[in-house]
């Protein structure tokens, strides 16, 4: 079993890592730990690359949460890289011509979501127009479409299957 103590970086945030992650993919030096987003929050686990390495993760106490790309280990042998598993999510887009509107009704319209979502403690990533969340069954859809009937002409919701990280600031404890 390899400990591991630290975060050398991540792939997509770093230059030299992403080319260095490229050759050793190239080489099929690479391997990837498999997490959800909530373990990624955990500080502590052990787990298994998707090649058979043991791994006990034992990161310092006040570091940041694992993230997709996160790399653990770098040496002239192999890299070891983080995925974060996909989890089903809400998409939830603001139409052109509601945000070209009257800026009293964008306003109503956008509190409403906000509310809507953060009654129900999801965290949320914002992309542009687009909001996305996390969901835990196909049942919640018919929910959220109810939840979001009042202003359904302003926005168009779908579901999706997506590597989902919250916007930094705003995840929050689920229920």
């Amino acid at each position: 079993m390899l400990t591991i103590d630290r975060i050398v970086g991540n792939i997509y945030n770093d230059d030299h890592l992403n080319a260095s992650f490229k050759e050793f993919v190239s080489k099929k030096q690479n391997e990837t730990i498999l997490i959800t987003r909530t373990e990624s929050q955990r500080q502590r686990m052990r787990k298994v690359s998707n090649k058979g390495t043991d791994f006990a993760l034992n990161l310092h106490s006040g570091s940041h949460h694992l993230r997709h790309g996160d790399v653990l280990l770098l040496n002239e042998n192999q890299i070891v890289v983080v995925e974060i598993e996909p989890e089903n999510v809400l998409q939830v887009e603001i139409s052109k011509e509601t945000l070209t509107g009257n800026a009293d009704s964008i306003v109503r319209i956008l509190v409403q979501i906000g509310h809507t979502i953060g009654n129900l403690h999801r965290p949320i990533k914002l992309v542009g127009a687009r909001i996305y969340f996390p969901i835990q069954a196909e049942s919640e859809i018919e929910m959220f479409r109810k939840l979001f009937h009042p202003f359904h002409h302003h926005i168009e919701i779908q579901s999706k299957k997506i590597v989902f990280e919250p916007d930094e600031n705003m995840n929050v404890h689920e229920h």
